[in-house]
């Protein structure tokens, strides 16, 4: 498979624009923007959500959620502009708090974060699913991975913390 990926990567080099534009479908093209965007705004409400962060266990969990969704942003909008793709405003790289701290747990942080995740698994594998572009469906294959570890490593933290609601035990 190796082998594919660099003679993709070949035949991309001398294309012009256009001809880059007519190997991708809308589809792709929508999930590379959506990705994108949705990365704009994980950042910015995990960003809103960490200034009322007390636990500095969970700083610093966040603030590696953080470099995971930077990359990420760095490798789409390297992608996006390669297909000559405009990219969307991005939000503003700090976030000031207009609330009281105590209004807003760690628990209740945690919570919110794991639920994002959650819902952002099926989203790459809907846009994995949608590409019919090798190179693209790497690209979320990898990010659909990379999450699903993410995610899991975010449960155990949580099972640690005691963040995480425990339905009733089952006894027959």
């Amino acid at each position: 498979m190796k082998i594919l990926k660099y003679i993709g990567k070949i035949s991309e080099m001398g294309k012009s624009l256009r001809d880059k534009q007519r190997t991708i479908n809308v589809s792709e093209v929508y999930h590379l923007w959506n990705h994108l965007m949705q990365r704009y705004n994980v950042i910015y409400v995990t960003n809103l959500l960490n200034s009322f962060v007390k636990d500095d266990d969970l700083k610093l969990v966040l603030n590696s959620g953080n470099k995971t969704l930077t990359k990420h942003i760095k490798l789409l909008e390297k992608e996006l502009l390669n297909y000559g793709i405009p990219l969307s405003l991005r939000p503003p790289k700090q976030t000031q708090k207009t609330v009281n701290s105590e209004l807003i747990s760690d628990r209740q942080i945690y919570r919110r974060i794991l639920r994002g995740i959650q819902a952002f698994l099926p989203v790459h594998t809907m846009a994995f699913i949608h590409s019919t572009s090798p190179k693209l469906r790497d690209l979320f294959m990898s990010f659909m991975v990379e999450e699903m570890k993410i995610y899991d490593e975010y449960l155990e933290y949580g099972k640690i913390k005691d963040y995480l609601i425990r339905p009733p035990v089952y006894r027959p």
